[in-house]
């Protein structure tokens, strides 16, 4: 298997770490970049000399991923699971993470854990693997794979498990190398004030009720078929009871829509995953099922149905639409969650750490509505794709100024302008709240009256033939 150069390099960073000694790492690697490839690279290499790998998932989806870039390298794992007696004998394991921990306590299968030189866990930021590091000695080498090395405030820090992180590529730089394809971004404010929190993330029983009461729904089928008719997507929902409803109302208005979740039989999974792929025009509403160990690529549409605070989910559930084909270079986002101002746009660079994660400060919002096309920009931007002007801050203060002073009396009106510079009086005299000739009246020298002359727009003879009018600026 070829690596790619970010690839080559993270292997080449963590043999550096782990030769002096700082033996727990994080390997950070977005969606799509290929880090089940780095680690069961390294798993490959550690076999070769002699050495004993286990891969700890917490999904099964997760496990069979890994299987399957393990079998592109001629890996055979020996699975650790409920119901099958584990062969000791082998160099290669693979677990799931309750599994692993209820196995454990067992004297034989503390003895095998104890035996393996290379520990890999997958989605490495997820609470679930804490249980497991109490067991994990100190000769072990443990090796984190995430996309989001990211733990708010509550958790236990990654610090307190990993040395370092290890990082060689960002979504930014993948986009740029042509191994990500390109958001587009849009997005429908939504009220959510009325929406409970627990454990700090929006209550999702409470986020759907919300989301039925106010129609929200509404919002996204007209979206949908206004920005990105007839193409493949799929939807986030907070619940089963949101992601049916939306299902049933998008293949009212004549959308091709199914639901999964995970109540659902293994069959209809599968057949419903199926129809995903085959079907160009299919939308699939899922609920929590298919953000992580999930992966087509003919997706062109991500909609969240959803909010979080939770930055991981929020980049799992967009990266689902992020893989490139050789007709697909970019992908659309319908945020109806305010998840971009939130959490900032799914693409910018990201610093990560082992600390528990800070709260965004508050402030400017990282992203603005274009209210043309609404599409998500950054709040920096001056003008829009689709060729909408943002006004600056200076213009939209003027603008409320104008507002103000048509409210007031004449006489306080004019009093207050007084006060203002030339910018500001020639775009009251514009707006009709002053008059033009008052202002003129109260200037005091001719290089004023030039000045105002040219922000009016008037032509350069206007002076010439009105100068008699003006006693005070001869």
């Amino acid at each position: 298997m070829q690596l790619r150069t970010y690839q080559q390099n993270a292997l080449t960073l963590l043999r550096q770490y782990i030769s002096t000694g700082r033996n727990r790492l994080i390997l950070c690697s977005p969606t799509g970049s290929g880090k089940t490839v780095i680690f069961s690279t390294i798993a490959k290499n550690a076999i070769e000399k002699g050495r004993k790998v286990l891969i700890v998932t917490d999904r099964i989806e997760l496990l069979k991923q890994s299987g399957n870039a393990l079998a592109m390298l001629n890996l055979k794992p020996e699975t650790i699971e409920a119901g099958k007696r584990t062969d000791h004998s082998g160099h290669l394991y693979t677990a799931m993470v309750e599994t692993l921990v209820r196995r454990i306590g067992k004297p034989e299968y503390l003895r095998l854990f104890k035996s393996f030189d290379l520990i890999i866990f997958d989605e490495a930021h997820k609470q679930a693997f804490n249980k497991v590091f109490q067991h994990i000695a100190r000769n072990q080498t443990v090796i984190g794979a995430t996309a989001t090395p990211y733990r708010k405030a509550g958790q236990i820090p990654l610090k307190s498990h990993y040395h370092e992180i290890v990082e060689t590529v960002t979504i930014a730089d993948l986009i740029e190398q042509g191994y990500l394809a390109k958001p587009n971004s849009f997005g429908v404010p939504v009220d959510l004030s009325q929406v409970q929190m627990r454990g700090g993330d929006y209550d999702e029983s409470s986020l759907g009720e919300n989301y039925s009461k106010n129609r929200v729904y509404e919002g996204v089928i007209e979206n949908y078929q206004r920005l990105t008719p007839d193409k493949k997507a799929i939807a986030f929902c907070p619940t089963i009871a949101s992601s049916m409803e939306l299902c049933s109302q998008m293949q009212g208005a004549g959308i091709n829509a199914k639901h999964l979740d995970s109540t659902m039989d293994t069959e209809t999974r599968k057949e419903r995953l199926k129809w995903l792929k085959i079907t160009p025009d299919a939308v699939l509403c899922n609920v929590g099922i298919l953000t992580t160990g999930f992966d087509e690529p003919t997706i062109e549409v991500v909609i969240l149905y959803r909010a979080t605070t939770s930055l991981p989910l929020f980049l799992q559930m967009v990266g689902r639409g992020s893989r490139v084909t050789e007709t697909k270079k970019a992908f659309t986002i319908l945020d109806f969650g305010e998840n971009i101002r939130r959490h900032g746009f799914w693409e910018e660079n990201r610093k990560w750490s082992l600390e528990l994660a800070r709260k965004r400060k508050p402030g400017v919002a990282p992203a603005k509505n274009c209210p043309k096309c609404w599409a998500l920009v950054a709040s920096s931007l001056r003008q829009c794709e689709c060729g909408h002007e943002f006004k600056s801050k200076q213009q939209e203060d003027q603008e409320k100024l104008v507002v103000e002073l048509k409210q007031l009396e004449p006489a306080l009106a004019r009093a207050k302008a007084r006060v203002m510079g030339l910018p500001e009086l020639a775009q009251l005299a514009k707006a009709g709240v002053v008059k033009p000739f008052w202002v003129l009246h109260n200037l005091q020298t001719k290089s004023e009256a030039d000045e105002f002359i040219k922000l009016m727009g008037w032509k350069p003879g206007w002076w010439h033939h009105n100068r008699h009018r003006f006693p005070n600026l001869r």
